[in-house]
């Protein structure tokens, strides 16, 4: 239940948003964050709530802006066990989505190789919103239980270095925002804020975004969130590394903020394009990764998941050098041990599990049969 002192306390802040975004002044970050709590707590009358992210959307979002917002929503999420120390590295490898482009679930594939490669991946997503599938809607397609258990995810992490966190199961008071995005029919803060909310807390990430002009202000955003390590990047249209053209990027290393281009053959790759990794329907992709994670891709699509674990090799200090991080990708995926990682993956999701530590480096001894039947497509 609310504390209607809480509530209180912050009507004065509230109130002084509005006046001040209509004046085109910006927001400090902790006035971002009590409003956002609010609204996270159905505190916000609707009328204020849509104009409030109309203003922030006409005038442009901080990075300020932005952190707040999602320190606050994070803060209010269902809470993912803690790991060890600060010092136990879990990665991410996400998009903002709203590319419009349909690929293959790049990041979510990527991720998964990542793992398998010996990173800890706490994969944050959600249904599709700009394409046919989403990174929930391909892993349901295995047969993941989207709706494990924190403590389940925990133990899948713990087991297999990959565990899925299924964004409406960890934040229940966006359902107080839903109906007014829905009727706003427009891009708001919201649709940046899920690469920034993941319940558990990634040291290191590889975010792609929709449009260059977030570059920046994502990696601020970042930094003032608490991350060390990053790539934010936008790929010739993509929110991933693309191999169609040029990725602009922006580094996060340690408080320095680095920006930067890279191409594939940065990568010892090749240029493919963008038609070379259209995606499709839940089920279709889920063939198409089956195919990738046990070695048998198509060059295009080998290349597309590569690139992007390649780039969360290298932020983990894996290789030294792109090339060198790529040659590991490679090899690790034409193993075929990101297929035996994703099915341990459905395995455990779908059983009960105890608290474990996150940190843990146990081998993975859980696989299924690679030829599991998938769930069929809602």
């Amino acid at each position: 239940m609310t504390n209607p002192q809480n509530i209180n306390s912050n009507v004065s802040t509230i109130n002084t948003i509005l006046p001040a975004l209509v004046d085109g002044l910006n927001l400090k970050q902790a006035q971002s964050h009590d409003f956002f709590q609010q609204v996270l707590q159905g505190n916000i009358n609707p009328a204020l709530m849509a104009s409030v992210l109309t203003a922030l959307k006409i005038k442009g979002e901080t990075p300020e802006e932005i952190a707040g917002a999602a320190i606050a929503i994070r803060a209010a999420a269902t809470s993912f066990p803690q790991r060890n120390s600060t010092d136990d590295i879990i990665a991410d490898c996400v998009g903002t989505g709203g590319d419009g482009a349909n690929t293959i679930n790049i990041s979510t594939t990527a991720a998964i190789l990542a793992a398998a490669c010996g990173l800890k991946m706490a994969k944050h997503g959600n249904r599709s919103v700009s394409s046919m599938s989403g990174s929930a809607d391909l892993l349901e397609a295995f047969g993941v239980n989207l709706s494990m258990s924190p403590e389940t995810a925990n133990n899948c992490l713990a087991q297999t270095n990959l565990c899925f966190l299924y964004a409406p199961a960890y934040h229940s008071g966006f359902k107080f925002a839903a109906p007014v995005r829905k009727a706003m029919g427009i891009r708001t803060l919201f649709n940046i804020l899920g690469p920034l909310v993941n319940p558990a807390k990634p040291n290191i990430m590889l975010l792609g975004v929709y449009t260059p002009e977030l570059l920046m202000p994502m990696a601020q955003a970042l930094q003032l969130t608490g991350v060390k390590r990053a790539f934010v990047v936008h790929g010739s249209g993509l929110d991933e590394i693309a191999l169609h053209g040029n990725t602009q990027v922006v580094e996060i290393n340690n408080g320095e903020l680095i920006e930067r281009a890279i191409k594939p053959q940065d990568f010892g790759l090749k240029n493919y394009s963008l038609e070379e990794i259209k995606g499709g329907t839940p089920a279709e992709n889920a063939n198409i990764i089956k195919d990738i994670l046990s070695g048998k891709g198509k060059d295009a699509h080998n290349a597309a998941v590569i690139i992007n674990c390649a780039a969360l090799l290298y932020l983990h200090n894996k290789a030294d050098t792109f090339s060198q991080a790529a040659q590991l990708a490679a090899e690790v995926l034409a193993s075929g041990k990101g297929l035996s990682t994703l099915s341990a993956l459905v395995k455990l999701s779908n059983e009960e599990a105890p608290s474990t530590t996150v940190g843990s480096d146990r081998e993975i001894k859980t696989e299924i049969n690679s030829n599991r039947e998938t769930k069929a497509e809602k």
